[in-house]
């Protein structure tokens, strides 16, 4: 679109020469006027131009860079997997360090040779470009700078003169706001290469799979030409027209001194190699490649602060963790179809080795960062934790036997009783009532905020919602946070959080006293309680109420797994057992990691010199609640042909005479009732709890807030006939 003021100048021009032709005009006034005009339209318009570079602010908004794609590599620097950004471009803005020094001087060759010369603007070319146009009466011919294609680049707009005028204040102000290197670096990382490939290093990926920085003198004379017409001159479809381009590029590079003689003819004989590469997760089927691990690298690229990311991620063990789950998958005879959780941590550096999400949503779900009930998979750290308290120890003895706390009835996973147990066999043989007493003891908030310390952080957003249940699969983990509370306790004790990327060295933190780790390992390593195989692991096994979840955790000292298995729907199934549907699979991975040769994760520490005999299970138990009604022994006889209703029995008891304690104001202390370890109800103790009888023996127990209890056994048989 032509100025006004152009329009102006050409129309006071015209005049000017249809008055001289009539001789109007004197010549010499009209010469003077002539000369006049040719210097002082110039000298205005670059006071205009220089004026509008001065007083027009630089929009902030475009300083902004646009969103990135993001690639991973595996621990050894192959490919992993790619993600596209979030306009769909691939895009891989890199350092300049990081792009070949032969492709920085094909681009200045051939788009700015006189870069480092001006200052946004070449004017030299400005000028010579005008009249070559106006001798060609059409626009032939461009003089955009790579500064002015760094402006377009980042604000396009119509190829019009007032267009282009802007294009130029706005080049000269970025001169004054970067260095040359930045500006050169914008340009090499926004440029156009074809499809939706922007920027120098997802074109060298693309095209000749090797990152920007292994280019040869050929690969970066050819992308440095694709910019002029990117899809025309796409080297996958169009090899001969990239070929020629790239031939004169490097005739430029060769003219402006960049490259040798020698270079150049070496280069010119490179024949075009490129082609359209897929991201590298993807397979020739059509599926992915990435063997389990895209949830979590799709979890890394939402938080990646860098484009071209190594990972920790090993190759070859995600591959064979990612086969063993869905061969063991296929060996389920579950009613519906499962999916599993692997995470795999090298043990001395928590770095995470591979991160598995298999199964039907293993595709769009992390299921190595989903929480699930833990089931038993917690106990090991309410030991520890009562072990490093002075609590308990190996060899403290603790009750195996029925025992009710305030809302909570508990019973062993095999429903049986075993009585006084070592607190050794109690976590080996994972009884539940044994680490519900010393977490009883120790404190659920307490228990909470030494999980946390050890990675398991779920159980921390709301601690208040867990009390004694925390031992028996009432809070929540993940995969991952199992894993690297696992990797504590294999490590001695020094907490390290887990790590993706490649070169990070966390510094470590003291959880737990060494001794007490080494205890806590020899347990769960001693194959008189485990059948474990020779791998030299320690582990454990969880499994949440109702079967929904199987988990198992399992240490050495290079090495830690951790495998959860259960179905996405929360439907339960008798055959998510962790001993049963979860251990297999580990163990079997821990052992092909280790060829069979694991070396052991500790030596047996002895006992704490300072634990506890035997156990208490808390305040009051030596002053038992007397239990009014029934009497202890009591036989009661029900009449079946009257209903329930009319024949019910109270509950009635005397509060523990130090339960004054436990008292509200005035009120009485509340009890709770258990009948065979069933909750029938709860009252203050001045009130009765009414209970509807059924033939039988029964143990009828009551439970005070402070754990004091009072039982009594009794019959109770229907009444004979007449």
């Amino acid at each position: 679109m032509r100025s006004p003021h152009t329009g102006f100048a050409m129309g006071r021009f015209l005049q000017w020469v249809s008055l001289r032709r009539v001789g109007r005009i004197a010549p010499r006034s009209s010469a003077l006027r002539v000369c006049a005009a040719m210097t002082g339209l110039p000298a205005a318009a670059v006071v205009f131009f220089h004026a509008a570079v001065c007083v027009l602010p630089y929009p902030r908004r475009l300083d902004s860079p646009p969103p990135r794609a993001v690639w991973f590599e595996e621990r050894s620097g192959a490919d992993l997997a790619a993600f596209v950004s979030s306009d769909q471009q691939w895009r891989l803005p890199v350092s300049l360090d990081r792009i070949s020094p032969y492709l920085v001087k094909a681009v200045v060759a051939v788009e700015d040779h006189r870069f480092y010369q001006h200052g946004g603007v070449d004017w030299r070319a400005a000028i010579a470009a005008a009249v070559h146009n106006a001798a060609a009466m059409a626009p032939r011919r461009g003089a955009s700078t790579i500064t002015m294609q760094v402006q377009r680049l980042r604000d396009g707009g119509p190829r019009t003169l007032s267009y282009k005028l802007l294009q130029a204040v706005r080049a000269v102000q970025l001169e004054r706001r970067m260095t040359k290197d930045e500006i050169l670096l914008e340009y090499l990382n926004r440029a156009p290469f074809g499809g939706n490939l922007v920027g120098a290093e997802a074109a060298s990926r693309w095209y000749f799979n090797r990152p920007c920085s292994q280019l040869s003198l050929a690969q970066a004379a050819l992308l440095a030409g694709l910019p002029q017409s990117p899809n025309r001159l796409r080297p996958d479809r169009h090899p001969a027209a990239a070929r020629a381009r790239r031939d004169l590029v490097l005739q430029r590079m060769l003219q402006t001194g960049a490259i040798s003689p020698e270079e150049y003819r070496q280069a010119m004989a490179e024949p075009v190699l490129a082609a359209w590469r897929r991201p590298p997760q993807t397979c020739d089927s059509g599926g992915s490649c990435a063997d389990g691990a895209l949830p979590t690298l799709l979890h890394l690229a939402s938080r990646a602060d860098r484009p071209v990311m190594r990972t920790t991620i090993d190759a070859g063990v995600q591959r064979m963790v990612y086969l063993a789950a869905r061969r063991h998958l296929q060996s389920l005879a579950t009613g519906e179809p499962c999916s599993a959780a692997v995470v795999v941590l090298d043990t001395p550096s928590a770095c995470c080795l591979a991160a598995a999400s298999v199964g039907d949503a293993g595709l769009a779900v992390d299921l190595t960062r989903r929480p699930r009930s833990t089931g038993s998979a917690l106990k090991p750290f309410i030991y520890a934790a009562g072990f490093a308290a002075g609590i308990a120890g190996p060899s403290t003895l603790i009750d195996d036997s029925p025992v009710a706390w305030p809302d909570h009835a508990p019973v062993n996973f095999d429903h049986a009783f075993r009585g006084a147990m070592s607190a050794a066999d109690a976590l080996s043989q994972s009884r539940n009532i044994p680490a519900m007493a010393l977490l009883a003891r120790l404190g659920a908030v307490r228990a909470v905020g030494v999980l946390q310390s050890s990675g398991v952080v779920t159980p921390a957003r709301a601690p208040e919602r867990y009390g004694l249940s925390l031992a028996i699969g009432g809070a929540e983990a993940t995969a991952l946070e199992l894993a690297e509370a696992y990797a504590t306790l294999a490590r001695g004790g020094v907490h390290l959080p887990v790590t993706f990327v490649a070169g990070g060295k966390p510094e470590g933190r003291r959880v737990f006293p060494e001794p007490v780790c080494r205890q806590i390992l020899k347990i769960l390593s001693d194959r008189t309680y485990t059948g474990a195989t020779s791998t030299g692991a320690a582990w454990k096994t969880g499994t949440s109420s109702g079967r929904r979840d199987a988990w198992c955790a399992a240490v050495t000292a290079q090495y830690t797994v951790v495998v959860w298995i259960g179905n996405l729907r929360g439907r339960g199934d008798r055959l998510l057992v962790g001993q049963d549907a979860a251990a297999p699979l580990a163990l079997s991975i821990i052992a092909a990691l280790a060829g069979g040769h694991a070396e052991a994760v500790v030596q047996y520490a002895g006992p704490s010199e300072a634990a506890p005999a035997r156990l208490r299970r808390g305040p009051g138990h030596g002053q038992p609640i007397a239990i009014v009604s029934p009497a202890d022994g009591a036989q009661i006889i029900i009449d079946p042909d009257l209903p329930t209703a009319v024949q019910r029995v109270a509950l009635r008891a005397l509060p523990a005479p130090d339960a004054a304690a436990d008292r509200r104001g005035d009120s009485p202390p509340l009890l709770w009732w258990f009948v065979g370890g069933r909750l029938v109800g709860a009252a203050s103790a001045d009130m009765p709890v009414m209970w509807s009888p059924a033939p039988g023996r029964h143990e009828v127990r009551v439970v005070d807030a402070s754990g004091r209890a009072g039982t009594v056994r009794i019959s109770v048989r229907e009444a004979s006939p007449p």
